[in-house]
C-alpha cells in the first residue's frame, strides 16, 4: 500500500460561508510519503514519485457511498491521477532504471489503465465499471484542466538512474 499523509482543507481565517463550502464540497488531498512502485496487469512494475499530490479519485461527495476515493478505487485512482497529471509514466525496468512510458497516450488510455489496475487490485466488476464509465464521461474535465496547468515534471528522488 502506498505510504501516505493527508494535506489539510483550508477552513481557519475563511468566512462562514466560504467555511461551510469548503467542507461541503471539497476533496481531501493526499501526499505520498515515499516512492511507490506497483506492477501493472501487464506485468510493467511503474513508480509514482514521492511528493505526488493527488485526491484518490475525483468523485462527487454524494457518490462517496459507493465509488469512495479512499477505499477500493485508492490504488488506481493513484495511478490514474498521475497519468492524468503528466500524461506518462514512470516504468522500472529489470535492471532497476527508471524511465517514462506512455507518454502522450491520452485521457482514453489513462482511463483503461484505471479499469485494469481496478479489476486486478479489487476484483469488483461492477464498481470498477461504474468507476470507469463516470471517467470516460465526465473524466474530460480534469483532463483538459491538467492539460491548461501544465504541471511541471516530478522526478523521482532516491532511486538510481532515474529517468
Amino acid at each position: 500500500m502506498p505510504k501516505l499523509t493527508p494535506l489539510p482543507i483550508r477552513t481557519k481565517g475563511k468566512g462562514l460561508f466560504s467555511r461551510i463550502k469548503a467542507w461541503v464540497t471539497d476533496v481531501r488531498q493526499w501526499q505520498l510519503v515515499e516512492n511507490w512502485e506497483f506492477d501493472l496487469p501487464d506485468g510493467r512494475r511503474v513508480l509514482i514519485p514521492k511528493g505526488f499530490v493527488f485526491d484518490g479519485a475525483s468523485i462527487p461527495r454524494p457518490l462517496w457511498a459507493l465509488l469512495s476515493p479512499t477505499g477500493l478505487l485508492l490504488i488506481p485512482g493513484l495511478i490514474h491521477d498521475f497519468g492524468y497529471r503528466y500524461d506518462y509514466i514512470y516504468v522500472v525496468g529489470k535492471d532497476g532504471e527508471i524511465c517514462k512510458q506512455d507518454q502522450a497516450m491520452g485521457q482514453t488510455h489513462w482511463d483503461e489503465m484505471f479499469y485494469q489496475v481496478a479489476k486486478q487490485v479489487n476484483g469488483m466488476v461492477l464498481l470498477d465499471w461504474l468507476a470507469w464509465l463516470a471517467l470516460t464521461t465526465f473524466g474530460w474535465l480534469s483532463w483538459k484542466s491538467n492539460r491548461n496547468r501544465s504541471a511541471k515534471d516530478i522526478i523521482p528522488t532516491g532511486v538510481p538512474s532515474a529517468v
